[in-house]
């Protein structure tokens, strides 16, 4: 069982270098150094994963992933780019083009099979007999000897990006105590969304605190207290005026920091309709309800697609999750995926991995390490944390999830 790689590099000795890694790990790989060449392999070969030079003659790797991007069949594939380019800037196109992940060349080889790895954990290995299918040459790269071979719109109810899948997703971020990352969380992973071309809202839905305003630096004069008291019809028709335009793919539904109770709030059918009047074919809806179930949150809660319950590597905040990991499988329909998420915010966790597990009965869905100072920079200028430090492991694992939570229907 192996997978299928495409890469395409328009320098012949960092193609055939990485090439070579590639196979010595198991990897069945297609090389071109044509970038318009390798689209067309792209689209016969089908490979499970690209690797695209950013600087090439022909177009240059941010087309290719726009233009991989931009097809329904190819749109899924995930494409890591590389550069001798550094600056944060590059990245950021990169990663606005459709691009999964970012490395910069020279790439440590251990590094680069690692983030290989991460990208095709979930992605079906294929079989013998297609892996030791006799080798096809392409015509623009004999002298090598080898096997050759989700545009986003920020609106005010955003539609459906192409090629990615035509249903929505709706997922709910929370905690069993306050302290926990839900926040963090429900930031990042939604910006990750956005990123990997999904149309997504995020919604604040801890209508006490209204800490997502707070750590984007946004006035929230736009927000979320303003619907409650309206009918449905009503708060539909204004919903829009409601939100807040972010990034490409991502807008937001603020909530005002409500700590002595003097905005309104919503009722359970106005969060109710708030949430399903949000939801379009081709989207993704991140709430962030903060901790605990309430009222108001339960209905969006037994109708998540995705739950997932951010923990603390400390025993009160285990415990407490693990009763509310206990009440949620009693409430939830069999339709949704229940995860657990550790943010390891000190990266010096004593609890292994496998005893959490075990203590709460679940399996981890993702330990996220957070670098304090990395997260406070990234707060101070009011963008996500894996828009600031893109090419970290920590933006890695959250662009893992996204695909996750993408791929689950």
């Amino acid at each position: 069982m192996t997978h299928k790689i495409l890469v395409i590099d328009d320098h012949p000795e960092t193609l055939g270098i990485i090439q070579s890694v590639l196979q010595q790990n198991g990897y069945q790989v297609i090389a071109t150094q044509s970038s318009l060449n390798g689209v067309l392999l792209a689209a016969s070969e089908h490979p499970d994963l690209v690797m695209v030079d950013g600087m090439m003659p022909e177009i240059d790797g941010w087309e290719v992933c726009r233009r991989l991007r931009g097809d329904e069949t190819l749109s899924h594939i995930p494409i890591i780019m590389f550069s001798a380019v550094e600056e944060a800037e590059q990245k950021l196109a990169g990663f606005n083009a459709g691009a999964d992940d970012y490395l910069t060349k020279p790439t440590d080889p251990e590094e680069m099979i690692e983030r290989v790895q991460a990208l095709l954990a979930d992605v079906p290995a294929r079989g013998a007999a297609e892996a030791n299918e006799k080798p096809k040459t392409s015509m623009m790269d004999d002298s090598l000897k080898t096997r050759k071979a989700d545009s986003r719109t920020p609106a005010a109810m955003l539609t459906m990006t192409t090629g990615l899948a035509a249903q929505n997703h709706l997922v709910v971020v929370m905690g069993a105590r306050g302290g926990v990352g839900t926040t963090t969380m429900a930031i990042n992973l939604a910006a990750s969304l956005a990123h990997i071309g999904m149309p997504t809202t995020l919604v604040d839905l801890d209508l006490a605190q209204g800490h997502v305003a707070l750590y984007l630096k946004q006035k929230a004069s736009r927000n979320v207290n303003q619907l409650a008291g309206l009918t449905t019809g009503v708060l539909q028709a204004q919903l829009s005026d409601a939100l807040t335009s972010y990034d490409h793919n991502l807008q937001l539904l603020l909530a005002r920091t409500n700590l002595l109770d003097q905005h309104n709030k919503l009722s359970v059918n106005q969060a109710n309709d708030l949430v399903h009047s949000l939801m379009q074919p081709g989207s993704c809806v991140v709430v962030d309800i903060g901790r605990g179930i309430t009222a108001v949150t339960r209905p969006i809660i037994e109708q998540a697609d995705h739950i997932l319950i951010c923990l603390q590597p400390e025993r009160v905040a285990l415990a407490a999750a693990k009763k509310l990991i206990t009440r949620m499988k009693e409430i939830l329909s069999p339709h949704t995926a229940l995860g657990t998420v550790l943010l390891d915010f000190v990266g010096e966790r004593e609890i292994p991995q496998k005893a959490i597990e075990s203590y709460l009965d679940q399996p981890m869905l993702a330990v996220i390490p957070i670098q304090l100072p990395e997260l406070t920079q990234a707060v101070n200028k009011g963008v996500p944390l894996i828009t600031m430090y893109a090419d970290s492991r920590t933006a890695l694992i959250f662009r893992r999830l996204a695909h996750q939570v993408v791929k689950t229907a």
